[in-house]
């Protein structure tokens, strides 16, 4: 904005050391475990599915997939809330321990299975497919998300789908995903100020073993996607749109839903307001998997 130097010393002004963290200090945080504080987000969890209207479907029958699980508390509760079988994928070791450990705090260890794998490389057997595949808090992290979504449609029955609920988006006020170490919250903080200047303040106020020098380079990654690149991931990717919903938070104030519907139609306006996204995919009628 006023070049990095100057653009450093302003967001350092504004920052605060009250998340301050090692690597090392989170692994041993992940450690703890509570059932009571998983309880606790249940209905958080229940708001999540109701967002989608009854396009995701909780069935025993069915087997499930959730891709980038982090520390797999949405797998868990899938299990909870009747899904059957579920599997969870993440790159993070120290996600995988703590949702392992969670499963059996909680109870549900017969019910879902966690890999620590990059979800890129990892592939089932050859036989084995899921009807929903999940990807919760993740596209927007994800290095190449047009992949992604190819790796989805190879994983999926023919008539399965797949389910997506990501943001911030990058272009979005927010969509940095740095609030954690800022006193005031400048809206599209990451589009006005260098990525030099941002992550360096991010060592020393927030993760001080973390050298990641480009957004993309941070422990979980922030690959930067506009919500337009969504739009055409999925169509070149070979998916159909079942449900598609933005910003579903602003339900609450109807005047800000209906500008935010209004702005989602304006090409170039949209990846400056899409917050988050939720949407349900299905491959064509008498498509044939890639």
């Amino acid at each position: 904005m006023l070049g990095t130097r100057l653009d450093y010393f302003i967001l350092r002004s504004i920052a605060h050391r009250q998340n301050l963290a090692s690597e090392q200090q989170l692994d041993d945080a992940f450690k703890q475990v509570s059932n009571a504080t998983f309880e606790a987000q249940m209905p958080k969890f229940r708001k999540l599915i109701e967002r989608f209207d009854g396009h995701l479907p909780l069935d025993p029958k069915l087997r499930y997939l959730d891709l980038g699980c982090g520390t797999g508390e949405l797998t868990m509760a899938f299990a909870k809330l009747g899904a059957g079988g579920i599997t969870g994928v993440d790159i993070l070791p120290r996600s995988i321990e703590r949702a392992r450990k969670l499963a059996s705090e909680v109870g549900v260890s017969d019910q879902v299975n966690f890999i620590c794998q990059d979800v890129h490389a990892w592939f089932p057997a050859a036989e084995e497919r899921y009807d929903v595949v999940l990807s919760f808090d993740a596209l927007e992290h994800i290095e190449q998300p047009r992949q992604f979504l190819r790796k989805m449609a190879d994983l999926v029955t023919p008539n399965g789908i797949a389910v997506l609920a990501f943001g911030p988006l990058f272009h979005s006020p927010f969509g940095d995903h740095m609030w954690d170490f800022f006193r005031v919250q400048i809206p599209w903080r990451g589009i006005l100020f260098p990525e030099q200047a941002l992550l360096r303040v991010r060592r020393e106020y927030f993760r001080p073993t973390d050298p990641a020098r480009r957004y993309r380079d941070i422990a979980g990654g922030l690959n930067q996607m506009r919500y337009s690149d969504f739009l055409r991931s999925v169509q070149a990717s070979g998916w159909e749109f079942d449900f598609l919903a933005v910003n579903t938070f602003l339900k609450r104030w109807p005047l800000l839903r209906t500008l935010s519907d209004w702005l989602m139609r304006i090409p170039g306006l949209q990846d400056y307001f899409a917050h988050n996204v939720y949407a349900v995919l299905r491959r064509p009628t008498g498509s044939a998997q890639p």
